[in-house]
């Protein structure tokens, strides 16, 4: 007997970011970064900071906005917690919320929100019940350079059979992963991690083309992802990031060329200067620009006001795309964790009304002033060492 595997993906997607944000400027400021890196550089506007607020009460605030009442499995991606073995931010949740349930707590740098909606997917078919995913981050970066990527948010999903906004095709997913050390966060420096920033380019843009190879193979009526794609959400560290690796994606698909090169600058990285003439030249491609537009540029709308909330940012993109898509659109979703690993799955947009509330709070968000972002900083800091001692 050949039984069909249901309809399965979204139901529902909703986000809450911080109240406080402050303005990359200062941060620039402070660190004696020029704006044209920001702004230009990295494509970045504002950060949003946890500033007198925890990941558990933004968890809370985006739960109530979906429908849970019904769910006894909950899957929540962060790399925020405290310990590095009680899931506390999970279970914290679940008991503000008085509910029973286990949280399912799940950690791969920046990719454990894709893993955690795959999970939910499986578990929405076998059990023919609904799950919720969340993730929930906040990144802080004692590198100068990183600093200004900073951000935070939190997404609760609402994963179920035929689903009303977005389908997942959750069996023949891409993946591709690689032992290296371009981020990490060792117990000695938490919460600030260890970012080998010439190396995270390579590794992300690399690992990127991976899993959507892999994907083609295992979907071989997919010959491109550049072409079937109507949309491509990636996770964006940085917008900036988005234009580089769309482009190395774009070129490959083209040309069958960058590989190797790549995988060369794993090694040395100093050659992604190298790398990057190929991009640059790439960007100047009438082609490769209406690609961009048409296909790229709907998951960017956001994150430039929020910054880099680590397994939340391709959700965050996923909304600005869910925003913009028509009915029965393909929606490729590509998640990205440092250490490193990648996976990419298609989706397919049930209808053309969704909006998230997110335009509004950002429009209603409140700056922060130096001297309150680096309270918030020194508390940070002290209470995750406090936690680990």
């Amino acid at each position: 007997m050949n039984l069909k595997t249901p309809k399965v993906g979204i139901s529902e997607i909703a986000v809450s970011i911080p109240e406080w944000f402050i303005g990359v400027e200062k941060i620039a400021k402070k660190s004696h970064l020029s704006l044209e890196y920001v702004n230009g550089g990295l494509g970045l506007i504002q950060a949003r900071i946890p500033y007198n607020t925890s990941l558990e009460q933004l968890i809370i605030e985006a739960l109530k906005k979906i429908n849970h009442q019904d769910v006894d499995r909950f899957f929540i991606a962060t790399e925020s917690d405290y310990d590095i073995s009680k899931a506390e931010i999970g279970i914290k949740t679940i008991k503000n919320l008085n509910i029973t349930a286990v949280p399912f707590q799940l950690k791969f740098a920046c990719l454990s929100g894709v893993q955690a909606l795959l999970l939910a997917c499986e578990y929405a078919v076998a059990h023919d019940k609904p799950a919720v995913v969340i993730a929930a981050d906040r990144s802080v970066y004692e590198d100068k350079k990183a600093e200004v990527t900073q951000g935070s948010g939190v997404v609760a999903i609402r994963i179920e059979q035929n689903p009303k906004l977005l389908t997942l095709e959750f069996k023949n997913v891409g993946q591709y992963s690689k032992d290296i050390n371009d981020f990490r966060v060792p117990i000695n420096t938490a919460p600030f991690p260890q970012v080998d920033g010439p190396l995270t380019k390579p590794s992300f843009i690399r690992c990127i083309i991976k899993a959507t190879n892999d994907y083609k193979i295992k979907n071989q009526e997919c010959s491109s992802i550049v072409k079937t794609a109507d949309h491509i959400v990636m996770h964006t560290p940085f917008p900036k990031m988005i234009v580089w690796a769309s482009a190395a994606l774009w070129y490959y698909e083209k040309y069958k060329s960058g590989l190797d090169l790549l995988k060369e600058c794993l090694i040395n990285p100093q050659l992604f200067v190298k790398f990057k003439e190929i991009l640059d030249r790439t960007r100047k491609a009438l082609d490769f620009q209406t690609f961009f537009k048409q296909k790229i540029k709907s998951g960017l709308r956001y994150n430039p006001y929020i910054g880099n909330c680590y397994t939340v940012s391709v959700f965050i993109s996923l909304i600005s795309t869910l925003e913009q898509a028509k009915a029965n659109q393909n929606i490729c979703i590509i998640g990205y964790g440092g250490g490193s690993g990648s996976l990419a799955l298609m989706g397919k947009s049930v209808n053309s009304n969704f909006q998230s509330d997110l335009i509004h709070q950002i429009k209603n968000g409140n700056e922060l002033t130096p001297q309150q972002y680096q309270e918030w900083r020194t508390d940070t800091v002290k209470k995750i060492r406090g936690s680990l001692i």
